[in-house]
């Protein structure tokens, strides 16, 4: 009998990257709770009052997605990767999709 671990890289910036393996929890709570632990980040990452700190994760088409959107099994199902994002890195995300909203880029897309 062969077991498969399926691991994911979870990303942060100015940090190690650590290995986790998503399969080994039962629900998104219980996997924020062990990332904020990893990083230090003891309750900010599900902080109802608006830390400004986010958990996105890359797909296997390369989607970058929010975790906790997605349904949990279709989560481990097709999660690569985990990055958390600083308020900072999201606040400069949010400006980058806005330039690229206001840019022609998007012509022809009825918003």
């Amino acid at each position: 009998m062969v077991l498969l671990i399926q691991c994911q890289q979870v990303q942060k910036a100015g940090s190690v990257g650590r290995s986790i393996d998503v399969t080994t929890f039962k629900n998104y709570e219980e996997l924020i709770r062990a990332i904020e632990c990893m990083f230090g980040l003891d309750g900010l990452l599900n902080d109802t009052k608006g830390s400004g700190w986010k958990l996105v994760y890359v797909d296997y088409e390369s989607d970058v997605l929010l975790v906790g959107d997605d349904p949990w099994e279709e989560f481990v199902g097709c999660v690569r990767c985990i990055r958390i994002l600083s308020p900072s890195e999201v606040q400069q995300m949010s400006e980058e999709g806005m330039k690229l909203l206001n840019s022609g880029a998007l012509q022809g897309i009825n918003v």
